[in-house]
């Protein structure tokens, strides 16, 4: 591989895949053709990245490969789909995405067998293929009616039945035996030697290759596996030149295969080979979480650790400028929403504003000292103040007035009860509250509750739901069970799932647990703004999720026996029991 075509690979790759796809969407309709042009745009950079990091076992790797799975299934959906229903295809690498409705004027498109399985191979490796399974079901409806026994179609088939259960036969039952899957797939082979044409071609193609390896697969036959994987797999070393793509550094067949018996079967690697990066193979597989919810599930090793002594957790320092304009105009809007104007009272609704901008300005301070400063703590004071006040507003009658005080001045506000006190803004209030510790800040917010002024449809409403609870007294535990199942549905929706684990430790009075919970949460956070370009960010510098809670344990009497970044000690200790 030329060090060449690596290296443009990489360079840069975050600004140019967004700014590739922004440009696709201004051109007008995205169709399959567009989408799988980012699916490669992603498979070249992963190919390059497998170069320094053999692996792949990042959380940048990570996310490309999903990346690399939902726009090469985005192309297969569009096929399936398009016009009939509705439907989205999202990428979290770049917080984009297009959303179809039925009888748009965009072309109706099918996606050639030869796409479909380098889809089915990714969404294979990503763990994706049943999320995505209706999608590959109906694009492969749209192959050509008389492509039976091409081994590519064939091979279609084979996956769907090894993979999704889907044989073929709309009166089977299901999950389909080992014996159904098997007739399929026989089924299959059969149609191949059917069309030979005496030259035994089509029985060397590498797609009947392919589909006698899942053949083995279903039979147990490691060792007939192994061969057909290896015969899969030579073909690529002569691919390797100055002029080859990155992305013919991982052969999606044979590394789909590959996943497939580890995952599936047991089986070890078939072969040993930078072919095929291990976290690709095994599905990035881990020790996984040192604690479950509620104190479940212990790693003993991570007890042990933490039994030693303080964890030391880093975190990568990214300090990121602030401009002394932005920060004097942020000041200004602050002062603009706190300070009395003559006998009118003000509106409520600057609050909002008011606390962003100081919660802006604590963030980007804290990508640039370890430890809070005396700035930050009066960032967090008045943002506590503002948002409290703001929600104080929303307790009082409409038409009515509200005195607060806010840095020590009283300041009088009409009553609000608009989308600007919703359950996000509350959110940050209370985390707010919860790292300053000051109960006049935290009353009105318990008294509003998250929903004060609105439903909450979003992915973190369970969560919300739960600490509402738990902070006024009322039993949190089933609304706790609700926010630890919808953590999936925040990761599919790309954002990152409140620290919903962490959260139950406090619920079920584990202190040791917490510990634990709190070095997983925060390794999920730097892994999250290990992604792209989301590291200058700076809500990568700290969560006030993780940070709120842990205040809050100190001052139910908890030991925080972890040392980071992520939690300024100074805020920690100021943090005194009750």
């Amino acid at each position: 591989m030329g060090e060449g075509a690596v290296a443009a690979a990489r360079e840069n790759f975050a600004d140019r895949i967004g700014a590739l796809a922004r440009s696709m969407s201004k051109a007008g309709w995205m169709t399959t053709y567009e989408w799988w042009e980012l699916a490669e745009e992603f498979l070249d950079y992963l190919g390059a990245l497998s170069v320094t990091t053999p692996d792949l076992h990042t959380p940048e790797a990570r996310a490309v490969l999903d990346n690399a799975t939902e726009a090469a299934a985005g192309a297969v959906a569009y096929a399936a789909y398009h016009p009939h229903v509705s439907f989205h295809i999202f990428l979290d690498y770049l917080n984009f995405g297009m959303s179809y409705e039925p009888g748009s004027g965009a072309p109706v498109e099918s996606v050639t067998a030869d796409l479909w399985l380098d889809a089915f191979c990714l969404a294979i490796l990503s763990d994706r293929a049943e999320r995505h399974g209706e999608a590959f079901h109906f694009a492969r409806r749209k192959f050509p009616p008389l492509a039976a026994g091409q081994p590519a179609v064939e091979l279609a088939g084979g996956f769907m039945a090894y993979v999704i259960g889907d044989t073929g036969d709309d009166d089977a039952g299901y999950p389909p035996s080992r014996e159904e899957k098997l007739a399929a797939l026989d089924a299959a082979l059969t149609r191949i030697r059917y069309r030979d044409d005496g030259t035994a071609a089509v029985l060397h193609d590498p797609r009947t290759v392919a589909l006698q390896a899942l053949r083995a697969l279903t039979t147990g036959d490691e060792k007939a596996f192994r061969t057909a994987v290896v015969k899969l797999l030579l073909p690529y070393a002569a691919l390797n030149g100055p002029g080859a793509e990155p992305r013919t550094l991982l052969p999606l067949l044979p590394l789909a295969l590959a996943a497939l018996g580890h995952r599936r079967e047991g089986w070890q690697q078939p072969v040993a080979t930078d072919y095929f990066p291990r976290a690709l193979v095994t599905g990035f597989e881990s020790a996984g979480p040192r604690v479950g919810a509620y104190g479940r599930d212990r790693r003993p090793e991570a007890v042990a650790e933490a039994a030693a002594g303080p964890v030391t957790f880093a975190r990568p320092e990214q300090p990121q400028p602030l401009h002394p304009e932005s920060e004097a105009l942020f000041e200004q809007y602050t002062r603009e929403a706190v300070t009395p104007r003559g006998a009118e009272p003000l509106e409520a609704r600057g609050l909002a504003s008011a606390m962003n901008h100081q919660r802006i300005l604590f963030k980007i301070r804290a990508t640039q000292s370890p430890d809070a400063t005396g700035l930050q703590l009066r960032n967090l004071r008045l943002a506590a103040e503002a948002g409290a006040a703001l929600f104080s507003t929303t307790l009082a009658q409409p038409d009515a007035e509200v005195q607060v005080t806010i840095d020590g001045h009283p300041v009088t506000y009409r009553a609000y009860h608009g989308e600007m006190a919703g359950p996000g803004v509350w959110h940050t209030a209370v985390n707010l509250a919860l790292i300053t510790g000051r109960r006049e800040n935290l009353a009105p917010l318990v008294l509003a509750g998250p929903t004060r002024v609105g439903k909450d449809e979003s992915a973190f409403a369970a969560y919300r739901r739960a600490l509402h609870d738990y902070l006024r007294g009322e039993d949190p535990e089933a609304a706790t069970e609700l926010a630890l199942q919808e953590c999936e549905k925040a990761r599919t929706w790309g954002f990152l799932p409140p620290p919903a684990v962490l959260f139950s430790q406090l619920v079920e009075g584990d202190e040791e647990s917490f510990q634990l919970a709190l070095l997983d949460a925060l390794e999920a956070h730097r892994d999250h703004y290990a992604i792209g370009d989301r590291a200058t960010d700076p809500d990568a510098a700290l969560s006030l999720d993780i940070l709120a809670l842990a205040c809050h344990a100190r001052r139910r009497g908890w030991e925080i026996r972890v040392r980071s970044p992520y939690l300024p000690a100074r805020l920690l200790q100021a943090a005194k029991p009750f």
